[in-house]
């Protein structure tokens, strides 16, 4: 295996495989060394300043390189065997949306259909949808198929769930992006939902490397690849604490446009609608106190939002055909990254 690109598949799952050395150390041997053999055979003063110290001692230790080498090479056998591939970052079919983020992943492992990504928004939410959440997901989703989009979400029960299911009973595509490993599905109450998923002409993605649980740190990551896929994301209903709020501040941080229905009476006053009334109604500076921002999110609200909200209101459905102008202009000439934008350019009402 020491002729294989550093650059392949095989060569980034084998330099991930090494102990100390993480997904930002792979890639960057990758950029300076041509194969694995002339990474293994590097002196130490070639690897300072592009890995770790430990990092670098695994490299030179002969039993360390071989057991990854192994671990890699049982990784693709066990791919191919469950009909998964494994994408490197410079792979053409590894997601171009992900490609400019800061943090991508170098390796993705994907099942199903990944055209399916190229014309995505991302439907997320609480676990626990009222009566509320639930309408305006299954009407939100519907619309979005109806215009040709591809439903990204994460396969977790509630709102998860029911933006994937709304996808294929609309006749649409859906990704569902997971929290750990591609061997199992995790909650298993929703496997059959996954292979529908596949079956429809969607896809299963996972930055984790097989047999990986999906521990809440991974499911933190994995918002981001949420968002990341995505021109927009649609918080359908969360509290202000919710787990939903890891995905907006991903969503903001990688400039993508954000929605959020507005509800009213009644279900304005449940728990679970705390959070998209201050999405929608509380100026950034505000909000980054409520959620606890820091560093250069907490800047993100205060410098780029101020006194607007960060989310675009969906107040009826007569909003949706400006919503629809909205994300469709995402897509034309090219989709911006970086700071954010200001929620006051675009008027939804």
């Amino acid at each position: 295996m020491r002729d294989i690109d550093t650059k392949s598949p095989a060569g980034i799952v084998a330099l991930m495989s090494l102990r100390g050395l993480g997904p930002t150390g792979a890639e960057r041997l990758a950029e300076r060394f041509g194969t694995l053999g002339e990474v293994f055979d590097a002196e130490p003063r070639g690897l300072r300043g592009i890995v770790t110290a430990a990092a670098a001692a695994s490299l030179r230790d002969a039993d360390a390189v071989a057991d990854a080498l192994a671990r890699a090479a049982r990784t693709l056998d066990q791919a191919d065997r469950l009909g998964v591939r494994v994408l490197s970052v410079h792979d053409g079919d590894y997601p171009a949306a992900l490609r400019d983020l800061q943090d991508r992943p170098p390796i993705l492992y994907a099942k199903g259909d990944l055209r399916a990504i190229e014309r995505s928004v991302a439907c997320i939410g609480t676990r626990e949808p009222s009566e509320f959440g639930r309408k305006v997901t299954a009407a939100i989703v519907r619309r979005l198929v109806e215009a040709g989009w591809t439903i990204v979400s994460g396969l977790a029960i509630g709102v998860d769930e029911l933006s994937h299911a709304t996808a294929l009973r609309s006749g649409g595509r859906t990704v569902a992006v997971m929290g750990g490993g591609l061997d199992g599905v995790y909650p298993r109450q929703n496997a059959r939902l996954a292979d529908e998923i596949v079956d429809g002409g969607g896809a299963l993605l996972s930055e984790q490397a097989f047999g990986i649980p999906p521990a809440p740190r991974n499911l933190v990551q994995r918002d981001r690849l949420q968002s990341g896929l995505s021109v927009a994301t649609f918080v359908m209903q969360t509290d202000v604490k919710g787990g939903s709020m890891h995905t907006v501040r991903f969503t903001l941080m990688q400039g993508r446009l954000l929605f959020a229905p507005v509800p009213r009476a009644r279900h304005a006053e449940e728990p679970k609608s705390r959070g998209i009334l201050a999405l929608t109604q509380v100026p950034g500076r505000r909000l980054s106190a409520m959620v606890g921002a820091t560093g250069e999110y907490a800047e993100l609200l205060l410098r780029r939002f101020g006194e607007n909200a960060v989310a675009i209101p969906l107040e009826s459905g007569d909003d949706y055909p400006a919503m629809l102008d909205a994300i469709e202009g995402r897509l034309s000439p090219a989709r911006p990254g970086g700071e954010g934008r200001a929620t006051a350019q675009i008027s939804m009402i």
